[in-house]
């Protein structure tokens, strides 16, 4: 009982004494913003055929099926459209520049979340975990760095706004880690997974194959494949347990970043392997982000030394 007690203590300790993620949370906040501004910019010549009033998904059928869950359902017009796209654009930016975060991040989900509603046939998956982190992330600090509105970290915190940030990081992580959780189950109740070839299956379809080049080479490498399918399945049920560790959380959330990029690289899911990346380094905490900093100035340094040393050597003695 005593050590149960010694472990709550020291939870609460951790949870109401100071922010914790601060940085990675920020990092977060901009992916967040860039992620849903690709939506918006990629698809801005066509944004009448994909969410207008005359859309492919007709605004009667949505209607019908959502009801006024979306703000692009209060009205037909097609200046209300208008309206609402552009200064959608609008909030966004300030959320990605982290200006005046504890109103904008509502104001943001609430038409992030109307633009989905309006059309949910767009998507790779990546809009389901963004949406549901972004609303975790409301109730966080996610303007404490990287941002053009500077107020915020020089006043001083509340326990409950501590506690509310902590909590809130802290379940968006959760999150992440049974969403892996679920997706290996997922994928170890299949033949192909656990006999190792279910990525030879998914790189055959064209949809998910925007580089033959690329992917011809790891098709015609029976190794790679291999591989590539066990190590997938591996990262996704051990993330849970290995993300916690603090020995195993740096490989193996380098692993899952690489795993994502490949994502992007072979399949062509540009999105989903973004978000799911920015949500990997929400894992590290300030203190690792703080120690990658200067070891990146660090040898930063050294190269600049070394290319002036270069400079200065050749402009004494020009023949070299």
């Amino acid at each position: 009982m005593k050590i149960i007690l010694n472990k709550f203590r020291n939870f609460n300790h951790l949870m109401s004494n100071k922010m914790h993620y601060l940085i990675g949370s920020s990092i977060l906040r901009i992916f967040i913003g860039l992620h849903i501004m690709f939506t918006y910019l990629i698809h801005f010549a066509q944004r009448n055929e994909i969410w207008g009033p005359n859309a492919f998904y007709s605004f009667e059928k949505c209607f019908e099926a959502y009801g006024f869950t979306s703000l692009y359902l209060f009205s037909d017009s097609q200046l209300y459209f208008e309206f609402i796209f552009i200064s959608g654009i609008v909030i966004n930016t300030l959320y990605i520049l982290g200006y005046k975060m504890r109103v904008v991040s509502i104001i943001n989900f609430i038409w992030v979340w109307s633009l989905y509603q309006r059309n949910p046939y767009i998507h790779d998956g990546g809009n389901n975990i963004l949406i549901l982190i972004m609303l975790y992330l409301i109730f966080a600090s996610l303007g404490e760095f990287f941002t053009i509105h500077t107020e915020s970290r020089s006043k001083e915190k509340s326990k409950v706004t501590i506690i509310i940030h902590n909590f809130s990081v802290m379940i968006s992580m959760i999150q992440v880690s049974l969403l892996y959780l679920f997706a290996g189950f997922n994928k170890a109740q299949g033949k192909m997974w656990t006999h190792g070839t279910a990525l030879y299956y998914i790189l055959q379809v064209d949809e998910y194959s925007i580089n033959k080049g690329f992917t011809n080479l790891v098709i015609d490498n029976p190794y790679l494949l291999v591989l590539g399918t066990y190590s997938a399945l591996f990262l996704q049920l051990m993330f849970p347990i290995l993300v916690w560790n603090r020995y195993f959380k740096i490989p193996l959330l380098i692993g899952s970043i690489l795993f994502h990029l490949s994502i992007i690289i072979f399949m062509g899911l540009l999105q989903f392997g973004v978000i799911m990346i920015a949500l990997d380094l929400l894992f590290i905490t300030d203190t690792e982000y703080r120690k990658l900093y200067k070891f990146l100035s660090r040898i930063y340094d050294k190269f600049k030394l070394k290319f002036r040393n270069i400079f200065n050597q050749k402009l004494r003695n020009p023949t070299i």
